[in-house]
């Protein structure tokens, strides 16, 4: 999927001998990708784009109910349909998983370069898998309950051995169990980087460079997505479910990770990755879009119409939807990439905590968006209306629940890695001004006596006018 592989070292203390290998700048590689020293600043524009594209999710399952044209199989069917939902849902969904995996790619690299190896492997075993692990255990059986409810009020039958089992990364969680698949030959890959040759590294680092910095590189891309998928039952990236990896599925998205790994060894190119964001947009909106969903639906009707081998110009129609689907996702890729750079470039504030919040929408999201999509599919509702509102009140939920349960609970420690300080209450301090009462004349006279005591049995003046200096200020005490 991609031109070349990213290359690391395992450990900041592995002897080697410097060698110019020039990754990015031209720098020595081993201190490029290893020195403690100066690691590179984080790249906020890309973490706010990861928080968008795991958020989108809310949009991709909230249109699946309304599709009209069957090619998105999706076991909630609501009274209302209609095919922009189609189009809306493949939209998104050839775009965003491939970007999420890309970032992640991207996200490892810039991890294994500022704290090393052992602590990616660290970071993705607490914050990946574990979550998963409770997530399988939890969110999946509540997803073939809720399905398997809602089927058999349609009179269908739903049978969770066939869509990878009770417990498994299935549903949305497959996404977490192939980014641990995407990360363990990078990890390989690093252990083995001291023992590549130098004329090695320079060749790949220099195929690297010359595609991304090729006008050619998105057509290119493209093209590499037609032999990848060509063996789907459908001809677009479908999403895998159970324990037993899809083959296809997992080459397909290595491509995507391996790139954003890529992306970050040459960071110096990133600029010129999505440079013309607003044209790519409305190119890949506009004109690849609308020409790939429509060979992509009509090719799909027809190839199941006919038995056997595929004709020789269905071969082409096929090669061609697929080409363009390769095209839209490459596209929307770097126009993001680079309407990101350039607009949101900021953290902080909001985006901060939309970004500790996302991870715990992404895991608990789909069950309520699910619950909500069945207890209103019976009603015929505007689907303008019914979107909104469904979505609405799931995101409101998700993030009342993550700051009332999940944000300071061991939940968002490891969701996130940390415990966010709880702001600390101000104090306040409540002044009084309460008059002072007169004294009365037998008080007065019995502390005049009381001073007259303490000093001798002399008043205020009497010792100055002693010293043949006159009393100060008397007249008042």
């Amino acid at each position: 999927m991609c031109a070349a592989p990213i290359l690391f070292n395992i450990s900041p203390s592995s002897p080697r001998h410097p060698r110019k290998d020039s990754p990015g700048n031209g720098t020595d590689m081993a201190e490029t990708l290893t020195s403690p020293a100066a690691p590179p600043p984080r790249n906020v524009a890309l973490d706010n784009l990861r928080v968008v594209a795991m958020l989108l999710g809310l949009v991709t399952h909230g249109v699946l109910p309304y599709t009209a044209t069957g090619i998105a199989r999706y076991p909630i069917r609501d009274s209302s349909r209609h095919v922009g939902a189609d189009a809306a849902y493949f939209a998104v969904h050839d775009f965003r998983m491939q970007l999420f995996f890309l970032l992640a790619g991207f996200a490892a690299a810039a991890l294994a370069a500022r704290r090393g190896t052992a602590a990616l492997v660290r970071n993705r075993l607490a914050r990946v898998a574990l979550p998963l692990a409770l997530a399988a255990a939890v969110v999946c059986p509540l997803m073939h309950l809720l399905f398997g409810h809602h089927t058999a009020a349609r009179g269908l039958d739903w049978e969770p051995s066939e869509r990878g089992g009770w417990v498994g990364p299935n549903f949305h969680l497959w996404f977490l169990y192939y980014l641990l698949l995407c990360c363990t030959p990078v990890v390989l890959l690093m252990a083995l980087a001291p023992r590549i040759p130098g004329v090695v590294v320079r060749g790949l680092d220099a195929g690297a460079r010359r595609l991304l910095a090729s006008r050619w590189k998105i057509p290119l891309l493209a093209a590499a997505v037609v032999p990848v998928l060509w063996d789907m039952h459908t001809w677009w990236i479908d999403s895998p479910g159970g324990w037993a990896p899809d083959f296809t599925v997992y080459v397909y998205y290595l491509g995507f990770f391996v790139a954003g790994a890529v992306l970050h060894r040459h960071q110096d190119l990133l600029a010129g990755v999505g440079k013309n964001w607003a044209a790519q947009l409305l190119f890949a909106n506009f004109v690849v879009l609308p020409l790939m969903l429509k060979l992509t639906i009509a090719g799909n009707w027809r190839e199941e119409a006919i038995p056997g081998d595929l004709p020789a110009w269905l071969v082409g129609w096929k090669a061609c939807a697929i080409f363009l689907g390769g095209l839209y996702t490459w596209t929307m890729i770097a126009a993001l990439l680079g309407l990101f750079r350039r607009h949101f470039a900021a953290g902080g504030g909001a985006w901060q905590y939309l970004a500790e919040s996302s991870y715990w929408c992404y895991l608990a999201g789909f069950p309520l968006q699910t619950a909500l999509q069945i207890w209103l599919a019976p009603h015929r509702l505007p689907i303008l209306a019914e979107f909104a509102f469904v979505n609405a009140l799931t995101f409101g939920c998700l993030l009342l629940s993550y700051e009332l349960l999940v944000r300071h609970s061991w939940l968002g420690l490891m969701l996130n890695g940390k415990r966010p300080a709880r702001a600390a209450a101000t104090p306040v301090v409540l002044v009084a001004r309460v008059p002072a009462p007169l004294p009365r004349p037998e008080c007065a006279a019995s502390a005049e006596a009381s001073r007259r005591m303490g000093n001798g049995g002399r008043a205020p003046g009497d010792e100055a006018a002693s010293r043949g200096r006159p009393a100060v200020g008397t007249a008042g005490v």
